[in-house]
């Protein structure tokens, strides 16, 4: 009985023992694909091939096969998707499935990790794109708000959802859009991010005007960026 009891301990161990080595087989082998995608993002985004891209999207999706529960892969995913969205060759019957995707792969990060508020403006913007500004988008603002309330990340992907979207805009938008806009002009040179998405969004003339006004924006009117966009 004793030498049938060690016996069960030995086996035990040994299944043990090669479960944990199988499961960090696999968390290299998708450590591995994550950082293959991600290395071909470092490079300059004008430089970036379809057919990278391509195999970037491919990688990142073996890594979430493999290790399903990494909300940062969950986010890469995302990421890359919109990327490709970009490209020339791109069939726009293909941009409802590939937003569908992108929110998806959003949601699976949030699963696993919360308390990233760059994820929750992703996902209320891509959530835009598909409904405009609606109830579920605001929901979405409101948590990057409550988990990161003076990150520029979160300023600016408000103001793209209010720019993107200005002629349906509720005015509870209006003013949330006002209230990140003044928030956003406290980080200094990064400012220019609005300035970038205005002019993405054909939204300039909206951001130069709401910036005429109010001490708060004085420093935004006396830089650079305003006078290379707005003057």
């Amino acid at each position: 009985m004793s030498d049938l009891k060690k016996l069960t301990q030995i086996t035990l161990l040994a299944i043990i023992t090669l479960f944990i080595s199988f499961e960090s087989i696999q968390s290299m082998r998708a450590n591995a694909w994550y950082f293959n995608a991600l290395n071909t993002l470092k490079q300059p985004r004008a430089l970036i091939t379809p057919q990278e891209l391509n195999l970037a999207n491919d990688a990142i999706t073996l890594a979430t096969q493999l290790e399903p529960l990494q909300a940062h892969y969950w986010q890469l995913s995302a990421y890359i998707k919109m990327l490709r969205l970009n490209e020339n060759n791109v069939n726009r019957s293909n941009v409802p499935k590939v937003y569908q995707l992108a929110e998806l792969a959003l949601l699976n990060s949030l699963k696993y990790r919360k308390s990233w508020a760059e994820t929750w403006i992703d996902l209320a913007k891509i959530v835009s794109y598909q409904e405009g500004p609606s109830e579920r988008v605001f929901g979405y603002i409101q948590q990057a708000k409550q988990v990161g309330p003076y990150k520029i990340d979160v300023h600016l992907g408000v103001i793209e959802i209010a720019l993107t979207n200005w002629h349906q805009l509720p005015p509870k938008y209006k003013a949330i859009y006002v209230s990140e806009l003044m928030l956003a002009a406290k980080h200094g040179y990064k400012f220019s991010g609005a300035f970038d998405i205005a002019k993405q969004v054909d939204a300039l003339p909206i951001l130069c005007l709401s910036l005429k006004f109010g001490a708060q924006f004085e420093s935004v009117r006396n830089s650079w960026m305003f006078k290379k966009h707005c003057n």
